[in-house]
């Protein structure tokens, strides 16, 4: 018997590194949820770091085990191969501490037995199996990034040496903060090599910044998102403030002193990042939980299976929450009965992996992932004051129960506890945003680069948002904005528009509709500040995207200014014509100091802006 064990060892140097079932067990156990399986996979994402060859190292020694294993069912089966070679399988090393062909130990240990000594025929074969490790491609791929930080330290540099504030300062206007996991490494190791006087040389530029020349590349060549983000940053902060200018009846005879607190965050899909106001206060998720928990229903059992129990309408007209659909189902996941149906399904869907007391903590390990494992957790005070009111959610569930709405087999108290939990969750605003962006990006957090949705989730979850998430005001406000959204009672709204960014607005003082009546006054302003972009910056498919979305044309800024204002101040003659004779813009109109478009391009010098205007009449006669 411990001949046959030793023999397997030594054919096998991995087989210490193999799980057992009673391990994987535990593993479930301990770190348990939706995708508790794929805890015990080895990781498949890209070094971020950019390390070409530790990628290549671990994925050939991630292979070997599962041949082993593949004989290991071939002798099972009754046909039994030749015992693998001890060549076969490369060393542990790191391929950076390893020579080739590196005699230095005459035989090593596995197991707590001694392995023969390596024939020289086996050593010259080893020796030549290390040379293709390297490849071509990769040290191709080395050399590139070895020229990308030189031109990059060139560019920065000054007698030879590189300021790391003026570098990092240039990085930090592009929308990327220092807290950036893609960067935060590259910006200690710097800020601990540099010299006395804040720089460092060609030597230790290169060792700080090779393996991030690519991201660094990116951010300060414009090719983000944004790319002007300054001027985004800008005009976001005049936004701001116009809106905390603003105050209701109900405000001012409030005196708590949360109900002037305004925050809002920013996260685009790129990770570029803008926080203003009360930002870091935590706010209760509250409804906005309800499309996560959709969202989450539909990543695990498909969409065609949670539209057998919840339908996709927009939002209920009844102001009853005991009505259902013709088909006997409730009308959208937004609504108190459709969570408490899609709270179910998620509770199916969490069943073979965890216990009762854990499915909550799986559910809060996701929506860490979709922050980017920054602040969410469970508000005990909110969860409590929740309880207290649990009867009008028993009632709810007895109907549905009475009009069988729920899947076979479901708890009605765990699945109601649960949906508490969901709805006294705690995020800040940057976390949100964090959130949103995610959802933005079709479920790929921008951060940290982990697939948290699958794409089909996600555009099902912003598709009810669009029809459902701002209550009675969800037309009006995709009339305005055509952007999906949700807000709750908290005085949160979260805003996602696809591909781009994600927001999330806090104030706590709600309209007759019981959405934050600050948020949607930012986010209705936000479209027009996107038009303005757009016209800044000559985008005219991002333009035609916005106008063709329901935004008005002949919406104006803080100054009166239009798109053609701005158009014209700045001399885009193609925006002008897009906009005159496309879109129908209002040559007529003036700003705050009285100027009208054909004034503003006389003022900035703008000759081909100048004759283009004076084309038409109501032009000349505005002068």
């Amino acid at each position: 018997m411990e001949n046959s064990l030793n023999q397997e060892a030594e054919e096998n140097p991995y087989l210490c590194f193999q799980r057992t079932p009673s391990l994987r067990r535990k593993w479930r156990k301990r770190y348990g949820g939706l995708d508790g399986n794929k805890l015990l996979e080895p990781n498949k994402e890209d070094d971020t770091r950019e390390n070409g060859e530790m990628t290549d190292a671990l994925t050939n020694r991630n292979a070997d085990p599962v041949k082993f294993t593949a004989s290991k069912e071939t002798k099972a089966a009754g046909n039994i191969p030749q015992p693998v070679p001890k060549h076969t399988f490369p060393s542990q090393r790191p391929v950076n501490y390893v020579s080739p062909g590196s005699t230095g130990m005459p035989s090593f240990m596995s197991n707590g037995g001694t392995k023969r000594t390596v024939p020289e025929q086996d050593k010259l074969h080893s020796s030549q199996a290390w040379q293709h490790l390297g490849r071509p491609e990769m040290h191709q791929g080395h050399f590139k990034k070895k020229v990308a930080a030189d031109v990059l330290f060139d560019s920065f540099a000054s007698g030879g040496r590189v300021n790391c504030n003026q570098f990092f300062e240039a990085l930090w206007s592009s929308g990327i903060i220092r807290t950036d996991p893609r960067i935060k490494d590259c910006y200690s190791l710097m800020r601990k090599l540099q010299e006395a006087d804040g720089t460092v040389d060609r030597s230790t530029f290169h060792r700080c910044v090779t393996g991030f020349v690519s991201f660094i590349l990116k951010a300060l060549q414009g090719r983000f998102v944004i790319p002007d983000f300054s001027t985004f940053k800008e005009e976001t902060q005049k936004l701001f403030i116009k809106c905390k200018q603003l105050s209701s009846v109900k405000e001012k005879e409030d005196v708590r002193e949360s109900a002037t607190k305004w925050g809002i965050s920013v996260c685009t899909v790129d990770g570029q990042r803008l926080s203003l106001g009360d930002w870091a206060e935590p706010c209760i998720l509250g409804e906005i939980s309800w499309p996560l928990i959709y969202g989450l229903a539909v990543d695990q059992q498909g969409s065609d299976y949670v539209h057998r129990f919840v339908g996709m309408e927009e939002y209920s007209k009844y102001e009853c929450p005991f009505t259902l659909t013709k088909k006997g189902v409730p009308h959208s996941p937004l609504v108190e009965t459709g969570a408490i149906i899609c709270t179910s399904l998620l509770q199916l869907a969490t069943r073979p992996v965890t216990d009762e007391e854990e499915k909550y903590e799986s559910v809060l390990n996701i929506i860490r992932r979709l922050c980017n494992k920054e602040h969410a957790n469970l508000n005990c005070t909110s969860y409590q004051n929740l309880r207290k009111d649990i009867i009008h959610l028993h009632a709810l569930s007895f109907y549905l129960q009475e009009k069988k709405c729920f899947p076979e087999g479901v708890g009605i108290n765990s699945t109601l506890d649960l949906l508490l939990q969901c709805l006294s969750t705690e995020v800040t605003c940057e976390s949100g945003a964090a959130l949103a962006a995610t959802l933005a990006n079709g479920g790929l957090c921008p951060l940290s680069g982990d697939q948290v949705m699958s794409p089909h989730a996600v555009r099902s979850t912003l598709s009810v948002m669009q029809v459902a998430g701002m209550n009675d005001y969800s037309r009006m406000f995709h009339f305005k904005t055509s952007v999906p959204a949700k807000s709750s009672q908290s005085g949160v709204v979260l805003i996602v528009v696809p591909g781009v960014l994600g927001l999330m607005c806090w104030s706590p003082g709600l309209d007759c509709n019981g959405n934050s009546w600050r948020g949607v006054h930012f986010c209705e302003g936000y479209q027009i500040m996107n038009v303005l972009l757009a016209t800044y910056r000559g985008d005219i498919v991002s333009l035609r995207r916005y106008l063709l979305s329901g935004a008005d044309v002949n919406a104006v800024d803080y100054d009166g200014r239009s798109a053609l204002h701005v158009a014209a101040s700045e001399g885009r003659l193609d925006v002008i014509r897009f906009l005159v004779e496309n879109a129908g813009a209002n040559c007529t109109l003036k700003d705050r100091w009285g100027n009208t478009a054909l004034k503003e391009a006389m003022r900035c010098n703008q000759d081909p802006a100048i004759l283009f205007l004076k084309k038409y009449k109501d032009c000349e006669e505005s002068l």
